[in-house]
């Protein structure tokens, strides 16, 4: 009997006669040759990566420190100069006295060839500037102005010369907001109508017109804001009165 015993555990070992028979021993984790074979399921836990701020303690999004959020301002601010230097680009293709324009930063660089004072008087307007803000130089005149909210450094280089030319050339010559106007010719408005100075003025100096064959006085100023700007009329001659009532 204990040889029997002995036989037994032997033939179950890998290397026993079961084993040269064909029989395979039953091993853990293996399925036994008989045993349906299924797939196994193996769970994986998902691994999610914690959000940043979610912490205890700590708000959804961080707060910007000043320094970002003066970076963002400047950002935007210069973009903002590039828009509007796009816009003034294109306002000046048909204006050859336009020479550059570019943006610096949060502001735009302008400069004008000015040929004539009227093309001066056009871009002062344009751009916002008031006559007392010029920067007189020997070769041009110096503005600061602006656009559409963003601020414009302008040079118009050769205004002290056309306005000396100007004050050379007119029989009666006024200096008004940086505009040397001839009072010896009529002066058209924007709307048509020729203004005549009859030789009368305020106690301050400033030229009094009139409407051909009208009473009523304006004062230069007053017509420049109100219906100008002003374009001297020089193809009819057209007597000018002194305050005597003498032709002059």
């Amino acid at each position: 009997m204990a040889d029997r015993g002995l036989a037994r555990s032997a033939a179950r070992r890998p290397g026993g006669r079961l084993a040269q028979r064909g029989r395979l021993p039953h091993l853990p984790g293996v399925p036994h040759p008989g045993q349906r074979r299924g797939r196994a399921r193996v769970h994986h836990r998902r691994h999610r990566p914690a959000r940043a701020g979610r912490g205890r303690g700590m708000s959804s999004e961080r707060e910007l420190t000043e320094l970002e959020q003066q970076a963002i301002a400047w950002d935007r601010t210069c973009a903002r100069a590039r828009a509007v230097a796009a816009t003034i680009r294109e306002h000046a293709a048909d204006h050859p006295v336009v020479k550059t324009v570019r943006p610096d930063y949060d502001r735009v660089l302008v400069s004008l060839h000015v040929t004539e004072q009227t093309q001066w008087a056009e871009w002062r307007r344009y751009f916002g500037i008031e006559p007392d803000a010029e920067r007189p130089l020997p070769y041009a005149v110096c503005a600061e102005g602006y656009r559409d909210g963003v601020r414009v450094s302008v040079v118009a280089y050769d205004v002290p010369q056309v306005r000396a030319r100007a004050t050379e050339v007119a029989a009666r010559p006024y200096l008004l907001d940086g505009i040397v106007y001839d009072l010896a010719l009529p002066q058209r408005d924007s709307q048509g109508d020729s203004w005549f100075f009859q030789g009368e003025r305020r106690e301050d100096g400033m030229p009094l017109l009139s409407m051909d064959g009208r009473p009523e006085r304006c004062t230069l100023a007053n017509v420049v804001t109100q219906v100008g700007p002003l374009t001297p009329v020089t193809t009819t001659a057209t007597p000018v009165v002194r305050e005597g009532g003498e032709a002059a």
